[in-house]
């Protein structure tokens, strides 16, 4: 396959509130009350945990038959530490994660080895686990419009 462009469109709901949307499907993004929002919705860097968990289930699902892991059920667990006083300005600290961890947890019987496999297949191929390591991200310049 050829590279293919993947979209989200967030729109203002108000406050700290956002829509988002990526092709027919639609979420609400809030911050926590305590950093001033409604807490309607996963924060954003939530979501970026969450997209990492679901990478990583997705694929599990995905590779668990060409590795020979009869899946019983699973869970993926994602943490991130992050200084709020880097994104407040309130610290010369870095604004995003300073450390993301991840834990894939595999209710089977199927040998160690083949678990361990399928693990390692994961982590080797996980386009989010990828782009958290270090991508390029790119502020195009846009222009401001009037609401009429």
């Amino acid at each position: 396959m050829a590279n293919t462009v993947f979209e989200s469109k967030a729109s203002w709901a108000g406050g700290l509130k956002l829509n988002l949307q990526s092709r027919n499907h639609k979420w609400v993004v809030d911050e926590p009350e305590i950093l001033g929002g409604t807490d309607q919705g996963p924060n954003p860097v939530e979501l970026v945990l969450g997209g990492l968990a679901s990478c990583v289930g997705v694929l599990v699902s995905l590779y668990a038959p060409a590795h020979k892991v009869e899946l019983k059920d699973f869970h993926v667990f994602v943490e991130g530490d992050l200084d709020l006083d880097g994104f407040q300005e309130l610290a010369p600290v870095r604004p995003g994660f300073s450390q993301i961890r991840y834990k894939v947890d595999i209710q089977t019987d199927s040998p160690k080895e083949n678990v361990d496999s399928l693990l390692a297949h994961i982590e080797r191929i996980c386009p989010v686990k990828d782009t958290l390591s270090g991508v390029g991200v790119l502020s195009q310049k846009s222009g401001s419009s009037v609401a009429a």
